[in-house]
């Protein structure tokens, strides 16, 4: 009796697991964030085509002040890739085949064998078109697990939002963002509101300001970065008389991407900031900026981040998902509108 409700249990069990309707029933993704698990055969690692998805994954990030890996990378063959390690957060199979393949392909999966999971099957007939391929797709496997890592804080800030800033937000841009319990200190000005957690260790950081908008070339990078030097130069100074944060321009030069953002059109600039005329302060910022055409305005937020001595990847990453996660008045009220900031093909 009792080997016969063992075997029916564990049949139960199999069969429950087995169902993929819902993930309600996965186990949660483990690992740390950014971490990605390469499951490939070691002669595959070696290879041309291991190499190239190596230089990809280990790829340094942009607009820091020193290098950092874009991913923590470890490695398992097939043959150790087992249900021990299946629930890791962000997980590549590459599948070396001649027999099984013809050309390179690739597949997503989201929440494969675990919650919050990412996994990218990468297959291939051999490593010289694996090689070719990974490099090709360069950007759409890196963006997958930095999408899927960014969508995953988000969820976690939502559950842990600090309704006083948020609200603070709100009333002052009409704007909607999504901010974690622990940014809880505030500074307030004309068209300028400044969030931060006032840490000494990782100093974390939001800023909202918003200003008229006339015309679409005040969102090309030059105007958008004298914008922000002068907002900046008045709303925060030094604590040396005469100094203000701005744009760090000589070292690494800030970086402007055009975007989408709930089909709208929105710039995205990652750089350093420093300290002007007093303290060797500095540290990484990213920043989005929209037209709200509701109020005909220029919003612009921004994230930035002072940690001394530490590594600053994995905190810039934090406020990129605060400042992905801001809604302007249009996408609130659900009305829509001819994209004037779409200025650009």
């Amino acid at each position: 009796m009792k080997r016969f409700f063992f075997i029916t249990l564990a049949a139960a069990m199999t069969l429950l697991y087995g169902c993929r309707n819902t993930d309600v029933l996965l186990p949660n993704s483990i690992g740390s964030i950014f971490e990605v698990l390469v499951v490939i055969d070691q002669k595959d690692w070696k290879s041309e085509g291991g190499k190239a998805l190596f230089d990809i994954l280990n790829e340094s990030a942009p607009a820091l002040p020193q290098p950092e890996a874009l991913f923590k990378l470890s490695k398992v063959p097939h043959n150790a890739f087992d249900h021990l390690v299946k629930p890791a957060r962000n997980i590549v199979v590459v599948t070396v085949d001649s027999l099984l393949y013809t050309k390179a392909s690739m597949k997503l999966a989201k929440n494969k064998w675990a919650k919050n999971q990412m996994v990218v099957f990468i297959t291939a007939p051999n490593s010289s078109s694996l090689a070719n391929y990974v490099m090709a797709k360069k950007r759409t496997i890196q963006q997958a697990f930095i999408n899927s890592e960014r969508a995953n804080q988000m969820d976690y800030y939502k559950a842990n939002a600090n309704q006083t800033a948020m609200k603070k937000a709100y009333e002052k841009f009409g704007v909607r963002i999504t901010l974690p319990t622990d940014l809880n200190k505030y500074k307030e000005a004309d068209n300028f509101l400044w969030i931060s957690n006032g840490s000494i260790d990782a100093n974390k950081n939001i800023i909202i300001y918003a200003y008229p908008y006339t015309d679409q070339k005040q969102l090309t990078e030059k105007e958008l970065l004298s914008r922000r030097d002068s907002v900046l130069k008045v709303n925060i100074p030094g604590s040396v008389e005469g100094s203000y944060m701005g744009t760090e321009y000589d070292v690494i030069p800030p970086i402007m991407k055009e975007i989408w953002v709930n089909d709208a059109y929105c710039a995205e600039i990652h750089g350093l900031w420093k300290m002007k005329n007093g303290e060797v302060m500095g540290g990484p910022f990213v920043s989005h900026s929209r037209v709200d055409e509701l109020g005909s305005r220029i919003i612009t937020v921004e994230g930035f981040v002072f940690a001394p001595g530490r590594d600053k990847l994995n905190n810039i990453r934090q406020m990129e998902a605060m400042v992905y996660s801001l809604r302007l008045p249009q996408e609130i009220n659900e009305i829509t509108v001819t994209a004037k900031a779409n200025t650009r093909k």
